[in-house]
This record gives C-alpha cells, sequence and structure tokens, in this order.
C-alpha cells in the first residue's frame, strides 16, 4: 500500500479535550498509519507507506509504488492519493499568506499565475507487471485492464 497524503483536516476536526481522550486518538488520526490501516483490513503484506510530499504525494507514491515492483519488493501494489478540505483554517491561513488564487484557479507557468486553487478528491490504482496483468486479462471476470510499460511510460485501458 502507497497513499499520497497532506493536510491535517479529520485531525484538526476530530481533536479532543485532554479529559475526552480515548483509545484511538493515539494512531485513529495519524497520517503515518493510512496506508497500515488499508493493509491490517485487507491483511495484506508487504510495503505499506503514508506519503506526505504536499501537493505531489501522489505522484511520489506512485513512483515508490513502481520502483518497488520493478526491484520486487512486491508483486503488486494499490496506490492512492487523497485530499479532503474539511477544516477551514488551512484555508483561511494560506489565504492570509496570499498563496490563493482570487480566481480560485491553478495557473501553472501562465503569466497571469496569481496562486493557486485548492482542490479534494481521492484515487486509487492496483499496480501489476505487465506479464501478470496479460494472465488476468484472460480471466472472464476482469472488465478493465490498465497496461503500464515501465520503458516507454505509455498507459493503454482496454
Amino acid at each position: 500500500i502507497f497513499t499520497g497524503l497532506m493536510n491535517r483536516d479529520y485531525e484538526i476536526v476530530t481533536s479532543r479535550a485532554v479529559n475526552e481522550i480515548n483509545h484511538y486518538d493515539g494512531t485513529g488520526t495519524a497520517a503515518s498509519i493510512a496506508a497500515n490501516r488499508v493493509s491490517f483490513t485487507f491483511n495484506l503484506t508487504g510495503p505499506s507507506l503514508a506519503i506526505d510530499t504536499a501537493c505531489s504525494s501522489f505522484l511520489f507514491a506512485l513512483h515508490y509504488a513502481l520502483q518497488a515492483i520493478k526491484s520486487g519488493d512486491c508483486e503488486a501494489a494499490i496506490c492512492g492519493g487523497v485530499n479532503c478540505i474539511i477544516d477551514p483554517r488551512t484555508f483561511v491561513s494560506l489565504t492570509r499568506a496570499k498563496m490563493i488564487s482570487p480566481e480560485g484557479i491553478s495557473k501553472p507557468f501562465s503569466k497571469k499565475a496569481d496562486g493557486y486553487g485548492r482542490g479534494e478528491g481521492c484515487g486509487v490504482v492496483f499496480l501489476k507487471p505487465l506479464k501478470k496483468v496479460k494472465l488476468l486479462v484472460k480471466q472472464p471476470k476482469v472488465r478493465l485492464v490498465a497496461y503500464l510499460n515501465f520503458a516507454s511510460s505509455a498507459l493503454i485501458i482496454t
């Protein structure tokens, strides 16, 4: 499991007074445990990492997942990224720092760039080497397969 995530909105929203702390508060909101929860829930073994590199978190998670498959650390990987905006404090702070675009739109590499637009979402991919995916294609239950060629980085969906 390789997860890319950032921000601590859920942790902030669920923070409690000292006398209300329960046994889930120690690790229940820790970003470092997110991948481990998925591994535990589905009884998965192998690498289990939560990666926070800000906006590039998912891309780094994907990079490490592909490296783990190529090096033989695992035969397949689940890689996901998530960002949820559920607390206004980060937005307010970034706005006061003049980092947020007044239009709410990122304009990378443009002369009109005036900050960035925050977004939220979640995506998960299952990664497996092409040789092993081709074996799965012959099974009638497989409806969608994404072939990923490590040499050319081409993505073909069939």
